[in-house]
């Protein structure tokens, strides 16, 4: 899990330097969608832990439109906790 947990943080270190990162998690609303995108940007992002870590730091499983970067940057801020 501890690998799993670095792979998504990882990932999310990315969305603040990229915007047009930003931009395609803004058009999503689900943890397997991330692991979808991530996949594309050649990252392993485990829909399940991304999920655990959700539930972690109390987010709801899904995002609103357009609110899915915030959250995640929410996790991120969080990863030393989650650690």
């Amino acid at each position: 899990m501890s690998q799993d947990i670095e792979d998504v943080f990882a990932f999310l270190a990315r969305i603040e330097a990229e915007p047009g990162l930003r931009e395609a998690l803004n058009l999503i609303e689900t943890a397997e969608q991330v692991e979808e995108l991530a996949a594309g940007h050649g990252y392993r992002v485990s829909a399940a832990t991304l999920l655990e870590l959700f539930e972690r730091c109390q987010e709801a499983p899904r995002a609103r439109p357009g609110l899915m970067d915030e959250k995640l940057i929410r996790v991120f801020l969080q990863r030393d906790k989650l650690r």
